[in-house]
């Protein structure tokens, strides 16, 4: 069980309440929590502060983890000894607990408080500056703890039948270091490089996971190692993560799932060739000028129907007609799966499905021919044929094809199936469940959802997914983008997931499409996600071409936001300029009607002037003025810089005041009377 899993588990009944909704158990933050690096969310030890939640999590252990453990009662009797011989943990507190742990009857009750009074314990980060990943020879570090995010997803539970293809990547991995593992979509090649991994963890030291994002040099910079720094910029964390990479050793294998390119669209693949570790790609494309393995179809129909078996309770009772259904579809293993999971539902009799799918086949000419798509990859037109009419067979609600169109734009990762119904603002999960159950939408122990490749392109086709169509997808993705304070920790599948729409979605409404990519831009700069920034400016160039197409202030508003995006590194020499941008940026959304977004960029430009010690420049002074001016007209208080600056606190009345906090210099004291009076002047109030 990995730690996401395991946390699901214990804190099921936190995850399940209603309130907690858009919570997401982001593996790379359950890594740091296990690791002593970062504090346990704050919401999950408030939600376990309640004794009745905390009753709840005794009954929770008892049904979810005591069952997986071989000798439950040991377990809680060594934690209940560190419990006891940890001297920075008061007396009073031991005599609280320790009664509980007496009875055997209330034991669990006892590690139900022990794990809440855990997490809201003063926290003390672990060091790891000193931290040394020790290798000896020719072996890597064991770098579990730390690369976050890196671990390799379980094969499906079925999957069967590739025994020989496994031995055969071994020994192609240890000759060649390098495999590309190629094949149609939905042939098995995702799940055959999680199943290698799975055989084979022994042999290795590390075993690392990346799923391809469509940019190998991108995916490097965003692994996630325990001392990046929030302030690092993209390019050092690059040169970091490159760096280390590069120290690792033939026992280590790196898994690249679904690089779906050919070597000359990404060029960086001949750099990420010369790490001296195995490096396992699965892809579609055809890269005939390296190692590789094709993946066919699986020969043996006893597997094949052992697999049918798994979904289509009766299929012994149907055996020569589901095995003529097997053959129809080409021992496609993910059609085989699909129309398993179509008879296991009853919606069509075994007879009726092999009818329908004959019929399709007999319309094909050249069902066995390979073609070469224009990007390098390989696909049978009839195995496309074969999901597709699988796919329409399927009655599928109004409702549930509104839930695929709006799935085409998830990560390839997948998403919390909660966070994705409240986007689309479901009541229930009903409806995803019941495309769960059909075999469109795949979905993990870790309660995240994701479309098949194969599916996702079927589905784009068939619901043309727009941005009316969409609206309360974008609707929603636009208010959490406008929630500048607040901070959610599934940002980068929720950038991905922007990116996703950009790339697929049909621009049927102009004003709301780049009114959805403007306040998307800043919430990705409050992460430094260049990447999407960079995406959304491209974007905008191309739109913006057109002349009937946005405003003036669109184009403004460009122009401001490819400069700040250009900007990576905040320093002394560029600081003028960069507060210079935001104070723009803020004019142009306060004359947009975005109070927010304008309050957010003069802020950060008044912020900038205050961490360079700028605000005493002359030229800084309408800056600092049209901020206090924007607040005064929001009717709020006017901060400028902290308690080394004077608090200008004005109102819309008569008896106006203007409170100055002792400063240490005067002429600090006289500069703020000065913006004061100016202020004053424009507003035309008496001034006291």
């Amino acid at each position: 069980m990995s730690q996401p899993d395991f946390l699901y588990e214990l804190f099921e009944d936190f995850m399940d309440d209603p309130a907690n909704q858009d919570f997401s158990m982001d593996n790379g933050l359950v890594c740091r929590w296990m690791t002593g690096q970062a504090k346990i969310s704050p919401k999950i030890s408030a939600y376990y502060s309640k004794p009745s939640n905390q009753e709840k999590l005794a009954h929770t252990i008892h049904q979810n983890l005591l069952p997986l453990m071989s000798d439950c009662n040991m377990a809680i009797q060594d934690i209940y000894t560190l419990f006891i011989q940890d001297d920075s943990i008061s007396d009073a507190k031991k005599k609280n607990l320790t009664p509980l742990y007496k009875p055997a009857s209330s034991r669990l009750l006892f590690l139900a408080k022990l794990i809440s009074f855990g997490m809201e314990r003063q926290f003390i980060k672990r060091n790891t500056k000193n931290q040394k990943l020790l290798a000896g020879g020719a072996l890597s570090p064991i770098v579990l703890d730390y690369i976050m995010d890196s671990e390799v997803p379980k094969p499906c539970r079925h999957f069967i039948g590739r025994d020989k293809e496994l031995e055969e990547l071994y020994t192609m991995l240890e000759e060649n270091r390098h495999v590309f593992l190629c094949g149609i979509a939905g042939i098995g090649k995702s799940e055959l490089a999680k199943a290698y991994a799975k055989r084979y963890i022994k042999q290795y030291t590390n075993i690392l996971y990346v799923e391809y994002t469509g940019n190998l040099h991108q995916d490097i910079t965003d692994m996630d190692f325990i001392d990046d720094l929030p302030e690092s910029t993209e390019q050092e964390r690059f040169q970091r993560h490159n760096r280390f990479l590069r120290s690792l050793k033939s026992d280590t294998l790196l898994i690249i799932d679904n690089f779906n390119v050919t070597a000359t669209q990404d060029s960086f693949l001949s750099v990420v060739l010369k790490y001296r570790f195995q490096i396992l790609f699965t892809t579609r494309s055809k890269l005939d000028e390296y190692c590789t393995l094709p993946l066919k179809e699986i020969e043996d129909m006893n597997a094949l129907f052992q697999l049918a078996s798994a979904f289509y309770s009766e299929a012994d009772t149907y055996r020569t007609t589901v095995e003529k259904i097997i053959e129809t579809v080409h021992p496609h293993t993910f059609a085989v799966e699909l129309a398993a999971k179509l008879l296991g539902n009853g919606i069509s009799t075994p007879d009726q499905l092999l009818t329908r799918l004959q019929v399709e086949k007999a319309s094909f000419h050249n069902e066995d021919k390979i073609k070469i798509i224009k990007d390098g990859q390989s696909s049978k037109a009839t195995y496309y044929s074969h999901i597709h009419t699988l796919f329409s067979l399927y009655t599928l609600s109004l409702k549930q094809q509104d839930i695929m169109c709006n799935m085409c734009f998830l990560p390839s990762t997948g998403i919390s199936a909660r966070i994705f119904a409240k986007w689309l603002e479901l009541s229930t999960l009903n409806e995803i469940n019941d495309l769960i159950e059909t075999g469109f939408v795949q979905t993990t122990t870790r309660r995240t959802i994701s479309l098949h490749p194969m599916i996702q392109e079927i589905t784009l086709s068939e619901t043309k997914p727009s941005v009316s169509s969409c609206h309360t997808l974008l609707d929603s993705l636009q208010h959490i983008c406008l929630m500048h304070g607040m901070e959610v920790d599934y940002y980068k599948k929720l950038f991905q997931t922007i990116g996703n729409i950009i790339e697929l979605i049909e621009k049927d409404d102009m004003p709301k499409y780049l009114l959805f990519l403007e306040n998307a831009f800043p919430y990705m700069d409050n992460y430094n996600y260049h990447k999407g920034m960079k995406g959304i400016i491209q974007e905008l160039k191309v739109l913006l071409k057109t002349k009937s197409i946005g405003t003036y202030s669109d184009r403004a508003l460009l122009l401001e936001e490819d400069a700040l995006a250009q900007i990576e590194n905040i320093t002394a020499d560029n600081a003028r300029l960069v507060s210079n941008l935001h104070a723009n940026l803020g004019g142009l959304y306060r004359m947009n009607g975005y109070p927010d977004l304008a309050r957010e960029h003069m802020g950060k430009s008044i912020s900038l002037l205050d961490q360079f010690n700028l605000l005493h420049i002359n030229d800084s002074i309408p800056q600092i003025a049209n901020y206090a001016m924007f607040l005064l007209f929001c009717q709020e208080h006017c901060i400028i810089g902290n308690l080394r600056y004077a608090v200008i606190y004005m109102k819309h009345t008569s008896d106006c005041q203007l409170c100055n906090v002792p400063d240490r210099t005067a002429g600090t004291r006289k500069k703020n009377l000065r913006i004061a009076k100016i202020i004053r002047h424009h507003q035309g109030i008496p001034f006291r």
